[in-house]
């Protein structure tokens, strides 16, 4: 009987640990296979001296990315997106060299958004 206990019990760790420890390391592989490249990559080009932002339509076909995982790996990173003067592309810098302005942060009274119950 005990051997039967022991089957099962087994089996259901098994069942339950298992699929639990196989997603955790192909999440870290993830991570360190593609993750972590592309972030090392849009790090040296955003600490570039020339310009503080970069258009994210360069940043995005630069690392092989869609806009939206760039934009991921960029909050990642610690940047902040902009509106570029002239060419009105969307822009990141990292926050390190482009702090958010005081008055930037301040949202006037029509931009707050209430709770609705």
């Amino acid at each position: 009987m005990s051997a039967v206990l022991a089957a099962i019990f087994g089996g259901l760790i098994g069942g339950i640990v298992g699929p639990i420890v196989l997603e955790e390391y192909q999440s870290r592989k993830h991570d360190k296979e593609w993750k972590g490249p592309r972030k090392k990559l849009l790090k040296s080009m955003l600490k570039d001296s020339k310009y503080k932002f970069k258009s994210l339509e360069r940043l995005s076909r630069t690392i092989g990315c869609t806009e939206d995982e760039t934009r991921s790996l960029l909050i990642e990173l610690g940047a902040r997106g902009t509106v570029l003067k002239k060419s009105k592309k969307e822009g990141w810098a990292l926050i390190e060299r482009a702090p958010l302005p005081e008055s930037k942060r301040k949202l006037d009274e029509e931009e707050i958004e209430e709770d609705q119950e």
